[in-house]
């Protein structure tokens, strides 16, 4: 900003005093205020994880020690290949989308330039990781990413926003929806104005501690842990045939551990020597069966996948129940959750990133006046199936907006005076084998034989005729389906520019040709410089 009295007065809207301060540094730059949060190693507090571990986590967290419940969160996401892989799927599926800047309704010429600087900075950054980077708080509830402020051709810009670990913030001990930066106070310091994104994710309801999607996650994530290790132990015991060595009755205690030695070799590398006299027998391994515990892991998955993506046609998690029907209402469900997310996206980034750079740069103070930032959710029509349907519904004399074909084609509209795609005039399908017309397309027009005008006159007439009477069919449609007599005005003056025009237009220059040929012949013969007809 130019003017630093306004930058001043804009800065003091926000009524805090490190405003100013978030322009020139991070709050989390100074080693002093949280160095010993960047030097924190994680507990991993997955490790020998139990139904009370976890319940204590859970309940720690609700009383503002958030750090063990993100850390076993992040754990989860590591270890967990379903978890990792469907939320990996709903957040690359909102990254993907297309952005846009757009000003607010009714803008202004300032509000307009205001949008296009946006856009200008938003082009700089890396979009798809800062929307991936937001969908970290579908599992956590919260995500909080810091602002870097600079200067360029006298503006304030900023660069791309990074995202700081859940473990280094705390909830203020009297307000459970406020996060604080942990600095070794009781309260923990305040987010400075201008220097976060702060994004809060719906995906469940509940104050911050309790509306991370991973809480509804952590039990089925623990149930699956234990089946997943009895199943080891299973196999471990089972899985392998007992091996019983006999020794002499006389043998040593070092022959005793030679044998036991073998013995055990044999079960993992199947090879192995004992003394002479000593011998093994294999006994056959117990029928142990695994079912039960490949029935929880299956149920732990589904449930995931459930809480995830709203199904589990769309994890691949619902074998042996899939059916192209059930499939497409995962599907669906699949869709809502995804524009749910874009929306909460964007409101997020309107309000933490564009209002302060309008702010700043334009002395824009209103939310509902800065730009809108959109993810692109619209579902394309089928270009083919529209194409045959739209002419058959304007022909029944529905009105249908051009801005509407635009949505649901997918078709950007044309910028100012760029070029755009034309249909070709087609000759009509009346003249296409007419010898006489081929004729008058000819360059020069040759002389014309006597009782040839007579002969082309009727050609273009017939021609002309099929022209009108496609014309008098949709007039005789648009009178019958109208209601009153305004309404058959308006359908009428709709309906004029979509009336096929480019064919009887060729007719009529056509016929203009004939006339002029014939009258040429006529002038001629009375000047006696051709035949007459008779002669």
């Amino acid at each position: 900003m130019r003017n630093p009295n306004t930058l001043k007065r804009n800065l003091a809207r926000l009524g805090s005093a490190n405003a100013g301060q978030a322009l020139k540094e991070q709050q989390t730059e100074s080693e002093a205020r949280v160095g010993h949060i960047k030097r924190e190693l994680a507990e991993h507090p997955s490790k020998g994880l139990t139904p009370a571990r976890l319940h204590a986590i859970l309940e720690a967290a609700e009383q503002g020690d958030l750090r063990a419940q993100h850390e076993l969160f992040v754990d989860m996401e590591e270890k967990d290949a379903q978890i990792s892989s469907d939320l990996g799927k709903r957040r690359q599926a909102a990254a993907e989308l297309e952005w846009q800047i757009v000003p607010p309704d009714n803008a202004s010429a300032q509000e307009k330039a205001a949008a296009e600087f946006c856009a200008e900075v938003f082009s700089a950054l890396e979009v798809e990781d800062l929307i991936i980077d937001l969908g970290s708080a579908i599992g956590h509830g919260w995500i909080n990413l810091e602002l870097n402020w600079i200067q360029r051709d006298g503006k304030w810009q900023i660069t791309q926003p990074e995202a700081r670990p859940h473990s280094w913030f705390q909830l203020h001990p009297e307000d459970q929806n406020a996060l604080t930066l942990r600095d070794n106070s009781a309260n923990g310091a305040d987010l400075w104005p201008l220097g976060w994104v702060k994004h809060c994710h719906r995906a469940k309801a509940g104050y911050k501690a309790r509306s991370g999607l991973h809480r509804v996650l952590a039990w089925p994530y623990l149930f699956q842990n234990y089946a997943i290790g009895d199943l080891a132990e299973l196999l471990e015991i089972y899985g392998i045939p007992a091996r019983l060595g006999k020794y002499p009755r006389n043998a040593s205690q070092k022959e005793k551990g030679t044998l036991l030695q073998a013995v055990t070799s044999l079960g993992h590398s199947a090879a192995g020597i004992i003394p002479e006299g000593m011998s093994i027998e294999f006994l056959q391994a117990a029928d142990g069966k695994s079912d039960m515990f490949q029935a929880m892991i299956s149920w732990c998955e589904r449930a995931k996948s459930k809480a995830i993506l709203g199904g589990t046609l769309t994890s691949g998690t619902g074998e042996g129940t899939n059916t192209n029907a059930l499939g497409n209402v995962h599907e669906r469900g699949f869709d809502s959750l995804i524009r749910s997310d874009a929306r909460q996206y964007a409101s997020t980034i309107r309000r933490d990133i564009l209002l302060p750079l309008v702010m700043l740069n334009f002395g824009i103070d209103d939310l509902n006046r800065a730009p809108r930032f959109y993810l692109d959710v619209t579902e394309t029509e089928d270009l083919k199936t529209m194409s045959e349907a739209l002419p058959s519904l304007v022909d029944m004399g529905l009105q249908i907006p051009m801005w509407w074909a635009h949505e649901k084609t997918g078709i950007p509209k044309p910028q100012g005076n760029e070029p755009v795609l034309q249909r070709m005039a087609q000759p009509a399908a009346a003249l296409k084998h007419q010898p006489g017309i081929a004729v008058l397309r000819q360059q020069p027009l040759p002389p014309m034989a006597p009782g040839a005008g007579d002969e082309l006159t009727d050609q273009l007439q017939q021609a002309t005729v099929d022209h009108l009477r496609t014309w008098i069919d949709s007039i005789r449609d648009i009178a019958a389906s109208a209601a009153s007599l305004e309404q058959l005005r308006d359908r009428l003056l709709n309906a004029y520019g979509d009336l096929p025009g480019e064919e009887l237009t060729e007719v009529m220059a056509l016929a203009l040709t004939v006339a002029s040929a014939r009258g040429i012949r006529d002038v001629a013969e009375e000047a006696g410089q051709l035949p007459t007809q008779e002669g």
